[in-house]
């Protein structure tokens, strides 16, 4: 039958052949047979096939690379592959087969009449497919011989139309036979060259240019070479844009610019000039030129301070890298001998190592102190690298916010009393519970708490929390101590700031700038406002949900987060003489978790504020 289609079959196997031709057979279609991937190419390019059934495990040219180089050509890139194999099954061959471009993919031994149905549905939407592009083929003839009419229509109307448009045209119109004779003059042309047009018809067309030039333009004129009518113009026939000289009767000469176009008509040649007066646009020129000087000049100078601040940019970003790295990993290689410091002075203070003298003793609790800041500091430091590098591993679980709160007066009320500051929470409605990362909530608040107390005064601290319209919390950690002034507000966020450098205020300057950056990344924020003489208020604004990681980073966040559990077990890797002068004496060493490893090595994050 001529409307058959082309189903072509390929596999290196000749009784596999065969048997897909037996299935195949009733949809009555042409079978193609390749036992090759080369075969099948060669066959491809010559024949347009509506479906391939295609083994996969070939000799040479497998079926893998045989789909990809056939949908790699734009001929064939729509032609619906079916793999078939009965050895490679598993879930990789499969991806890779519908990477590739296939349809679908079927493994032996499989139902007949499943594969001659799903042929049968290629083959039916391979005969839509051509039904369609006939169909279209139709529709652009039929729009093309409506367009003829169209034309013709247009083109009587344009003739009948074309003694009004010469006279209305705002450009000047002259027509001049191979005699060098004016046969049309249009108004616009009677106003640019100041010659009525009963004048100018019937007079050379020499009287329109300067005397002296008046050879020369004429040579460049009827130097153009005849279109017969009808005939397409090439290149080289159309009209051309030229500039002349043009003759004013009262006011001399003038810049002029006319398309120029000759038509070859029974009776002889007619050419035609069609021109305007661009001496307004001749000084535009001029100006736009000294412009232009200028604007290259200046951009040549904007090219070169980019460039400047390009490479500069490229610089601060790796001493940023390189800073962060030299950071991470400083931090590391100082825990050690400060938890060491830290454990013996301890052991010496606790008189394991004999009695000490008060004079003894109070050196061992000053380098104690110090110990504890340069500890403090460099958690702090390592804790901004890790923020900055996107290294910080967030853990979402419900967050009950007053519970979290209350705990965290247990952990500082110590130090409250010592200040004489007493603490109270007051939550108006019902527990907020949302969904955030604990650890972190609690970083942030003990840091506030900590800076309430250090520069409290003495005086009572309060902290209200509540809930947010959209299910999120706000919490508030007022105090009433010396106040922040209003020019210094700013910088309290501001890395290695400290505004009070009083023993009673030491700490590192980077606690509120770690807590700021943390709130940004549980999708908050953290803002303050402060009297100078009335106190301050910290305000963290927490969201209900903790937006999700896109998978990437999270896979990298993660995977960041391993490898620096990693460095710090091997930063304590001691022997037992020094795992026993580094924790308290009298002390539980048992298992801890990851947090309660993490938290150990920082005794305290409460910095003052900056």
């Amino acid at each position: 039958m001529s409307d058959k289609v082309d189903i072509l079959l390929v596999d290196d196997r000749p009784e596999n052949l065969l048997a897909l031709e037996a299935i195949l057979e009733p949809l009555g279609e042409r079978l193609l047979r390749a036992s090759s991937g080369d075969e099948a190419l060669r066959c491809v390019l010559r024949r347009e096939v509506a479906c391939i059934l295609l083994d996969v495990q070939m000799p040479g040219l497998n079926g893998f690379d045989t789909a990809r180089m056939i949908k790699a050509r734009e001929r064939s890139r729509h032609i619906p592959i079916i793999f078939l194999t009965a050895i490679s099954k598993e879930q990789e061959y499969v991806f890779e087969g519908y990477s590739v471009g296939a349809v679908d993919y079927m493994s032996k031994p499989f139902q007949p009449d499943i594969l001659r149905s799903k042929v049968a549905v290629f083959v039916e939407l391979y005969r839509k497919r051509q039904q369609l592009k006939r169909q279209e083929e139709m529709l652009r003839e039929h729009e093309r011989r409506a367009l003829e009419l169209r034309h013709k229509a247009e083109m009587w109307e344009s003739e009948a139309r074309f003694g009004e448009i010469v006279n209305s045209a705002m450009d000047a119109i002259v027509s001049f036979d191979d005699q060098n004779r004016i046969t049309l003059f249009n108004g616009a042309a009677a106003r640019l060259f100041g010659i009525p047009a009963d004048r100018a018809l019937g007079r050379p067309i020499a009287d329109l240019f300067p005397a002296q030039m008046r050879e020369a333009y004429l040579e460049r004129i009827c130097a153009r070479t005849p279109t017969k009518p009808g005939a397409p113009s090439s290149d080289e026939t159309r009209a051309q844009v030229e500039t002349f000289t043009g003759l004013r009767a009262e006011n001399g000469e003038f810049p002029i610019e006319a398309s120029i176009s000759c038509l070859e008509l029974p009776t002889g040649r007619l050419y035609t000039i069609i021109a305007r007066d661009i001496s307004d646009r001749r000084r535009a020129e001029e100006s736009l030129r000294a412009q232009a000087a200028s604007l290259e000049s200046t951009t040549a100078q904007l090219r070169t301070a980019n460039e400047e601040l390009h490479r500069r940019q490229v610089e601060l970003e790796k001493a940023m890298t390189a800073r962060s790295r030299f950071y991470a990993s400083m931090s590391h290689e100082l825990r050690t001998p400060i938890n060491a410091i830290l454990g013996y002075n301890t052991l010496m203070l606790e008189n394991i190592y004999g009695p000490l003298n008060e004079k003894q003793a109070d050196g061992l609790r000053r380098t104690q102190r110090a110990a504890k800041h340069l500890l403090e500091l460099v958690n702090d430091v390592l804790d901004l690298s890790k923020i900055e590098a996107g290294k910080v591993e967030l853990k979402p679980q419900p967050v009950e916010v007053t519970g979290l709160i209350e705990d965290l007066f247990v952990t500082v009320r110590p130090m409250a009393e010592e200040r004489g500051c007493a603490l109270t929470h007051r939550h108006p409605g019902k527990p907020v519970r949302i969904v955030s990362d604990p650890r972190r909530i609690r970083q942030i608040l003990l840091n506030l708490l900590s800076n309430a107390i250090k520069f409290g005064e003495g005086k009572p601290i309060e902290v209200i929390s509540t809930a947010r319209d959209d299910g999120g919390v706000i919490v508030e950690v007022a105090d009433h101590g010396v106040g922040i002034p209003a020019d210094d507000l700013a910088r309290v966020f501001d890395e290695f700031v400290q505004l009070s450098r009083t023993p009673e205020h030491e700490g590192t300057g980077l606690g509120l700038p770690i807590s700021r950056r943390l709130a940004l990344l549980l999708s908050g924020s953290l803002t303050a406002e402060s009297v100078v003489g009335e106190g301050s208020v910290f305000r963290l604004s927490l969201p209900a949900e903790l937006a999700p990681q896109p998978a990437a980073q999270e896979a990298d966040t993660a995977a960041a987060a391993e490898a620096e559990r990693r460095i710090e077990r091997q930063t304590d890797i001691r022997g037992p003489a020094e795992r026993d002068v580094t924790r308290p004496v009298g002390t539980d060493p048992g298992p801890r978790t990851d947090d309660e490893h993490a938290a150990a090595k920082r005794p305290s994050l409460a910095t003052p504020r900056q």
